[in-house]
């Protein structure tokens, strides 16, 4: 195994120009995060001399829709894509790698604009130019084949010699991480010297722009700390446990039984009460809490308001198994001290008792050395005994820190001044650029090879790139699909800075979230792109789905699987079942209703969307009458807000009546948790 490392420089970048595609936001980085914001330092803080070119979906999807001759073209392309995986063994690793990238993204990767290509998380690169990766943990490098949390690497040896191939290319530039122990896990698992050439250590860091904001809050007095826990950066409601958010409501209980004050802030989904029972929590002492020391958000919070929630906390919680260095970075720059546990990677932002709390007991008992490789591996599950430790250790942590608050206000000026520091984004952008620079320019030289763009027939989507002034709205957008609203008879979610609409409430396949997936895969449900929800111009509202249609989907579907392996069959056999379906909607829009099943499902017809997200209620209309319900509830229905359905329901003949309803709602919560504060008991006191 070889050991060395080579050195990133702190040199600016050299004057060459240089243009990167960053193939991101197509469908099957959805399972990678995407534009995820541990990145967006790179984008936004990118010389000037560099370009950035990556897909806009919306973009896109309007160009598709607008121009058939670029359609059959990508199509024509993505079908000879999709005959070369049909060659390829099934069952192999080489063929599920290439099943998995889809050949419509594999076209529309080669379609970026670019001298190089930039991953992240995991390599997929078109291989038809040379690329670069970056990645945080060594076990999603083999993604779809290997996870997080799974606690074992399978098909070592065809896993290592696929991977061989891609890593010891000449295209391949660099492997990038900030993580010591993910380089030595990669040196060590190929042993192979040409490939440790490539194993750079980087910086990490922010971007100014996601954190500067003049408007942040200011920390309340250390006599009632507040405390926060933050399920993931991308806000996933399915991280609770695995972040430790059952250690957190441990911790509470055991907290308050010591007579101290404070304010616990969750914002994440709430698990049900049977699952917090089983990670043993205390469930009737959480009901009993919540709306008194536990304010619990379950919404989805846009970046600038998880700053303001960073910034108002004492104690960011983070007990979790894995790292999650944007939520420890973001806490740690607005003054949050961060209480973190010794699993894999921390020791790259938290140093115990210096700049924050580091739990022990984590690494010991989720990682171990794979039999096989060597490689540290983790593996996710429950473990009670650990649970217990760690609540243990907070407890107690947190009690000896708050009873001497000059060693509390001495560790976040520490902390503080080390984050401003190592987490700089603009370090980070020229460190990782530099050396990019540097390793391409070498490239350039040994080879010859020029700036690759796309086919002259093509160039009509080099406008449907992202502009250098939009990276905030993919960075800040959720990475995974995120429900927004759901009308019963439609759905939105948004992503990537986009907002994705379709009919009904159909179920997706990770490559149906492509804006190419209707042209390409005749099971695909149809879906509208658009920036805002206004764009989508009340779609939403209204039902135009038609009967029998998930019928005929099902039934593609299955077909299609079964003549998968002939792909002349499979090909002919897609042809077929779009006219299918052309026919199917025509007809269906021109003499068959959508089945209504009671009255009330009539009356939505009559419902129109006023206001989306205020506050966290949407505001519709029906006929004269204005309502708010909170997004959570889904579809408005009149009859259940009439009769009470609604946990909270405010009603009006105005919009401006039912907009100072939410006012005087929201001023009450406000008076709620302020009173509390004030009382030194833990409980709220009454006016």
């Amino acid at each position: 195994m070889c050991e060395t490392r080579c050195e990133l420089s702190e040199e600016r970048l050299v004057p060459q120009p240089l243009s990167v595609a960053a193939p991101w936001n197509l469908s099957h980085y959805i399972a990678l995060n995407g534009f995820h914001p541990i990145y967006r330092g790179l984008f936004d803080h990118a010389p000037q001399n560099m370009r950035i070119f990556a897909w806009d979906n919306v973009k896109l999807y309007r160009r598709f829709s607008s121009d058939s001759k670029i359609r059959e073209a990508i199509l024509s392309e993505a079908n000879a894509e999709r005959d070369f995986s049909d060659r390829l063994a099934g069952t192999s690793v080489a063929g599920i790698y290439h099943e998995y990238l889809w050949p419509p993204n594999r076209v529309l990767t080669n379609e970026l604009m670019g001298e190089i290509e930039f991953h992240h998380t995991a390599p997929f690169p078109s291989l038809k130019r040379p690329f670069v990766l970056h990645c945080e943990m060594f076990a999603p490098v083999w993604f779809p084949f290997s996870q997080q949390g799974s606690g074992r690497l399978e098909r070592v040896n065809e896993i290592r010699e696929h991977y061989r191939s891609i890593f010891s290319s000449p295209l391949c530039l660099g492997v990038f991480s900030h993580v010591p122990e993910t380089l030595h896990d990669l040196s060590q698992f190929f042993s192979d010297r040409s490939i440790d050439q490539k194993l750079f250590l980087s910086r990490i860091g922010l971007s100014a722009k996601a954190i500067s904001d003049p408007t942040l809050p200011k920390q309340s007095s250390l006599h009632c700390p507040r405390f926060l826990f933050v399920n993931s950066a991308n806000q996933n409601p399915s991280n609770f446990f695995r972040r430790g958010g059952h250690i957190v409501l441990r911790f509470w209980k055991e907290y308050l039984a010591e007579g101290r004050s404070g304010l616990l802030m969750l914002r994440c989904a709430k698990p049900n009460d049977e699952d917090l029972a089983e990670y043993g929590v205390d469930v009737s002492f959480i009901r009993s809490q919540t709306g008194r020391s536990i304010i619990w958000g379950q919404d989805y919070l846009a970046n600038h308001e998880i700053n303001a929630l960073m910034a108002s906390a004492h104690f960011f919680l983070l007990p979790s198994a894995s790292l999650h260095s944007v939520s420890i970075m973001q806490a740690m720059m607005l003054g949050a001290i961060p209480v973190v546990t010794d699993t894999v990677g921390t020791s790259v932002y938290v140093t115990d008792t210096v700049n924050g709390i580091v739990l022990h007991g984590m690494r010991e008992a989720i990682w171990d050395k794979d039999a096989v490789t060597g490689i540290l591996v983790d593996r996710y599950g429950k473990t009670p005994i650990l649970d217990d430790d760690l609540v243990s250790q907070l407890t107690c942590r947190m009690g000896s820190l708050l009873d001497r608050p000059e060693s509390y206000s001495d560790m976040r000026h520490r902390m503080m001044s080390f984050a401003h520091k190592q987490f700089s984004g603009q370090a980070f952008s020229d460190q990782f650029w530099g050396a990019v620079s540097s390793l391409h320019e070498r490239f350039r030289e040994s080879s010859g090879v020029n700036t690759i763009g796309p086919c002259p027939e093509r160039r009509s989507l080099l406008d449907c790139m992202v502009q250098s002034n939009e990276w905030s709205r993919v960075f800040e957008s959720p990475t995974q699909p995120m429900q927004r609203v759901n009308t019963g008879y439609s759905m939105v979610w948004e992503m990537g800075g986009a907002f994705i609409q379709a009919y009904g409430n159909p179920s997706f396949r990770l490559s149906d979230w492509s804006v190419f997936a209707k042209y390409y895969s005749t099971a695909a449900p149809p879906i509208t792109f658009a920036y805002t929800l206004e764009e989508l111009g009340g779609r939403y509202l209204s039902f135009s789905g038609h009967p029998g249609e998930a019928v005929i989907n099902e039934s593609i579907d299955a077909i299609s699987r079964i003549l998968k392996p002939y792909p002349v069959l499979h090909r002919h056999a897609g042809r077929f079942w779009r006219g299918v379906r052309r026919v199917h909607a025509y007809v269906s829009s021109k003499f068959l209703k959508p089945k209504v099943e009671n009255p009330d499902r009539a009356d939505h017809f009559n419902v129109e969307l006023i206001r989306h997200g205020v506050a966290g209620y949407n505001i519709v209309r029906h006929f004269d009458r204005y309502y708010a319900i909170l997004q959570k509830e889904g579809a408005f229905s009149p009859t259940k807000a009439e009769a009470g359905g609604y946990s909270s329901c405010l009603s009006g003949y105005s919009l401006e009546e039912v907009e100072r309803a939410i006012g005087a709602a929201q001023d009450f919560e406000a008076r709620q948790a302020d009173s509390y504060q004030r009382s030194p008991t833990g409980t709220l006191s009454r006016d």
